[in-house]
């Protein structure tokens, strides 16, 4: 919260999504995995082409939930199946990668049907990341409530612009900065892409729901004290 009050008394609606973007973009994700994967695999314009697919799914996104944030976190049990879906898919995910682990000399995104169109790979995997729903209302109710961020389309559209440019460059740098880091150590990746995977989607399913019991057991709670 302190990079949005920083940012926000500039009254600069581009670069605060632009900050706000870029710091939730840089961190390791499946998404940012197989970014690289597709860099390394396919090159720069299928990384491209994949970067692109994700920003169109997040510009659809950014522009209905500011129209519906408040409404959205009020949702508890739409909330409660956003985050039960988020669970089974990535836990569904790893198990897929788990029961594969046997292929770790052929292991390759591009012999993935889909990943032969690296933009609907993007459209598809971000279409189906459905936490980003509650996560961008949040951001949006924190910013309106507090003014940081005025309620006009203009304003909002410039926020836009500036949170899909961070997410653009926070891909960019982590699938080149990781290609630079692999081809320097020599590294050959497609032996390890499988374990890799599993463990990446079994770990974040395991911290979906470790987030998922403490924010319902707070739930159960204040309901208890607010009825005594």
């Amino acid at each position: 919260m302190r990079l949005l009050d920083k940012y926000s008394q500039k009254n600069n609606p581009l670069l605060l999504g632009f900050m706000i973007s870029l710091i939730g973009a840089i961190p390791l994700g499946y998404i940012n995995v197989i970014s690289l994967q597709i860099l390394l695999e396919q090159g720069n314009w299928a990384s491209l082409l994949f970067i692109l697919g994700i920003i169109t799914v997040q510009y659809f996104v950014l522009q209905t939930v500011n129209k519906i944030a408040e409404w959205l976190v009020s949702q508890q049990r739409l909330l409660l199946l956003i985050d039960v879906f988020t669970i089974l898919f990535l836990l569904g995910i790893g198990l897929y990668f788990m029961s594969d682990t046997t292929n770790y000399d052929s292991s390759s995104i591009s012999r993935f049907k889909l990943a032969q169109h690296p933009f609907l790979l993007a459209l598809f995997l971000n279409g189906l990341n459905f936490i980003q729903w509650p996560y961008w209302s949040g951001i949006y109710v924190y910013l309106f409530r507090t003014a940081k961020l005025e309620i006009q389309k203009t304003a909002n559209n410039t926020f836009i612009i500036g949170a899909i440019l961070g997410t653009c460059l926070g891909m960019f740098l982590f699938a080149h900065v990781g290609q630079f880091l692999i081809e320097a150590n020599q590294i050959k990746i497609s032996t390890y892409l499988t374990p890799i995977l599993m463990t990446l989607f079994l770990l974040l399913a395991l911290v979906q729901t470790v987030k998922f019991i403490l924010k319902n057991n707070l739930l159960l709670n204040v309901k208890s004290k607010i009825r005594l």
